[in-house]
């Protein structure tokens, strides 16, 4: 459809002559204009939109302004205004900017310390999201006096031997194991796998994490014997999930094997290099640079335990042909 016009053929030819008739109603939108947000939508709908095109600073202005909006005709402990403070802890952690995130993350956490329960997961990431800002702004003892503070509640409510604890006696773990501190989380680690045996067996795969936890801190305090224990038990474990050629079971073995060489057990060490040799070849092939460098960690263990046992320098058998090339 054109439009016509009363011009003369000379201003005619100045016009454009296929010129289309606009349809201003609103029942036709273009592409661009179904895409374009419209003024009265959710100011936290328009800040994720910002964020996704990258307009950081118009989505941090938009965020805050929609908080303001929640909390003024909503109150502060209604669930849409909990969830603009969440948008704002998230957007402020993941521009790295946490001390603007710790005030709202604080609030957060007192609302919803009057909205959920203790054992209610929303709250358990609050106080997570909470302690890592306090983490990241230098502050390690208050991370580690809210999973404190979040075990204490959770245990008045439900025990000490709850699942619903498991996740708080981790996180208080970890603190101290940032600390160094592994003797204190060496009990945390036990109580959740005495937890976690009770609700699900204790070589099923839910024990896993704790069993690896437990590994670190035994071989930190010098417990080998109780260390090859747990990695055992972990092997079992992938091997019931994987079968005995798994490449989880390779690499589990291959802790058992460093922990056997720290317990000065040359001899179960290079048998369980050996196991795991064999599993890395038929997954990566005899070449690949992890093959190579067990066959150089097992070749080195044979002139070690030759120098040992015959004293001084001593010629052993040349270097196995399949190590050759990681031999410099």
């Amino acid at each position: 459809m054109t439009q016509e016009t009363s011009a003369t053929a000379r201003q005619h030819s100045r016009h454009k002559r296929h010129e289309p008739v606009i349809n201003t109603s609103q029942e036709s939108k273009t592409y661009y204009q179904a895409e374009t947000v419209e003024f009265d939508a959710d100011p936290a709908k328009m800040a994720q939109l910002f964020l996704e095109q990258g307009r950081c600073a118009d989505a941090e202005r938009l965020f805050l302004s929609a908080l303001d909006e929640k909390l003024e005709r909503k109150g502060e402990e209604h669930p849409d205004t909990e969830k603009c403070l969440e948008d704002i802890v998230v957007f402020y952690m993941n521009m790295g900017r946490y001390q603007n995130a710790e005030e709202y993350a604080e609030t957060l956490l007192r609302v919803r310390s009057l909205t959920t329960s203790p054992t209610d997961p929303a709250y358990a990431k609050t106080v997570d999201q909470l302690a890592n800002v306090y983490e990241q702004t230098g502050k390690p003892h208050q991370a580690e006096a809210i999973y404190r503070f979040l075990m204490t509640l959770q245990e008045e409510l439900v025990g000490s031997y709850d699942y619903a604890i498991v996740f708080a006696l981790h996180r208080l773990g970890e603190c101290y194991k940032k600390q160094q501190d592994f003797a204190a989380a060496l009990p945390l680690y036990e109580r959740s796998l005495t937890i976690e045996e009770a609700c699900f067996g204790p070589f099923a795969i839910e024990t896993n994490g704790t069993l690896t936890e437990l590994a670190l801190c035994y071989g930190a305090l010098g417990d080998t014997e109780k260390t090859i224990a747990i990695l055992k038990r972990q092997v079992t474990i992938m091997e019931s999930i994987h079968g005995p050629s798994g490449l989880s079971v390779a690499s589990c073995l291959s802790k058992l094997a460093e922990a056997f060489e720290q317990a000065d057990d040359q001899d179960a060490a290079e048998a369980h290099y050996w196991r795991v040799i064999q599993i890395y070849e038929a997954g990566y092939g005899m070449n690949s640079a992890t093959v190579q460098t067990i066959y150089r960690k097992i070749d080195m263990m044979k002139r070690e335990k030759a120098r040992l046992t015959q004293g001084g320098f001593v010629a052993v058998a040349p270097i196995t042909q399949n190590a050759m090339l990681g031999v410099w």
